[in-house]
């Protein structure tokens, strides 16, 4: 009766180790590439590389995603996916866009509108102006040129020789923050009571002198919702799925205990 009960475990063990072999060794070894995923890859070679992908491209990218697939299997089954600080938060950030993703309900009007006028002031619309100038360096002698320039074109009607400037000679729409990037803190105040249509200057600038043309100012103002409805409206549907991503974590929370170290000194 020993040797029988012996021999049934034995061969159960058996039946056991091959099942648990078949299992590691067949199982999960199928890899399957849908539509969209290669169609997302297509669209994101396409935009770098500036065209679509041929034959052998295309061959490329499928090697590569499978080969990405069957390391990745590999990794966990090795359990490196365990205690990885930037596995986490690779993991805790799909999760989150995840969330975010499930918000895509689109306001109605009244609610964009109500939207817009409890932020109106976020979407105020600075003076702007469009111009172009002449660039006298500071090292080539810059402001008697200018004004040698200046009045060329006061008694000539035509337009001098200037130095190249990095940023470029036109400029549309330019805020004076703009303005003040790209020629140095302060030099916007030389446009404060200025008109369009005449060369102005010279003005100084941490470069060096410029001449300058205005051509058009818009003056600063509130906008109405429909001017600015798309920057309205994409801030609605971010602030709502950032919500929702907080309002999802908050809910869980409430069933985690977090326990921190005593050794460690923490002070909110």
């Amino acid at each position: 009766m020993t040797k029988k009960l012996l021999s049934f475990l034995s061969i159960g063990l058996v039946i056991l180790l091959v099942d648990i072999w078949f299992y590691s060794g067949n199982q999960d070894k199928t890899i399957v590439l849908y539509d969209d995923e290669i169609n997302s890859l297509i669209e994101t070679w396409t935009v770098q590389v500036g065209r679509p992908p041929n034959d052998q491209d295309l061959q490329g990218i499928i090697n590569q995603l499978v080969e990405e697939e069957i390391l990745y299997r590999e990794a966990l089954s090795l359990g490196l996916d365990k205690d990885d600080i930037i596995i986490k938060r690779r993991l805790a950030q799909k999760i989150g866009f995840l969330k975010q993703e499930e918000q895509s309900n689109f306001p109605t009007e009244s609610e964009l509108k109500e939207y817009f006028e409890s932020k109106e002031a976020d979407y105020y619309m600075d003076r702007r102006l469009s111009f172009s100038h002449l660039y006298f360096s500071k090292e080539k002698n810059g402001p008697e040129r200018a004004l040698s320039a200046l009045k060329v074109i006061q008694e000539q009607n035509n337009l001098p020789d200037s130095d190249p400037f990095l940023v470029g000679k036109n400029f549309i729409n330019k805020t004076p923050k703009d303005i003040d990037r790209d020629f140095g803190v302060g030099f916007s105040e030389n446009f404060i009571f200025q008109q369009p249509g005449t060369w102005l200057g010279p003005f100084n600038s941490i470069y060096g002198t410029h001449l300058v043309k205005i051509s058009q100012i818009t003056e600063a103002k509130s906008p109405d919702l429909e001017e600015v409805k798309k920057a309205v409206l994409t801030d609605y549907l971010l602030e709502q799925k950032q919500d929702s991503t907080k309002n999802y974590i908050e809910a869980l929370k409430k069933d985690y205990e977090v326990q921190i170290n005593p050794k460690f000194n923490y002070q909110d």
